[in-house]
């Protein structure tokens, strides 16, 4: 009788022994259960994703108008400087077309002095 007592208080500190063991894992599995909700309450929703994605269409859509606009910004540099060089060459025409007429002019004026008699000198 005194062994089946030592063997069932043997078969009872193990069983205990289990019991407690699969307490510590269970109240281990519930800590990581907990850490791991809270880090999924931390994750963005659905809502947050589908604003998230009209916000890169709409960026996408900004960054084309902008090179559209900078192609068009450089188009018109490009016209202003032909302007430029028109300006400039049509500034030279003038500026020579000017010489040439007061060379002229100049010409015009000696010959009619050199053809004139002087008429003060006897």
């Amino acid at each position: 009788m005194m062994q089946k007592v030592k063997t069932l208080q043997k078969r009872l500190i193990s069983k205990t022994e289990e019991a407690v063991e699969k307490d510590l894992a269970l109240q281990e599995k519930e800590k990581l259960y907990l850490e791991m909700r809270n880090l999924l309450s931390k994750q963005p929703g659905p809502e947050v994703v589908e604003e998230v994605g009209k916000q890169q269409n709409n960026l996408k859509e900004k960054t084309k108008q902008m090179k559209a606009m900078a192609a068009e910004l450089n188009m018109y540099h490009a016209q202003l400087n032909d302007y430029k060089d028109e300006i400039e060459r049509i500034t030279k025409e003038l500026q020579d077309t000017k010489r040439r007429y007061f060379e002229q002019r100049h010409r015009e004026q000696l010959m009619k002095d050199t053809s004139k008699p002087d008429k003060g000198v006897h």
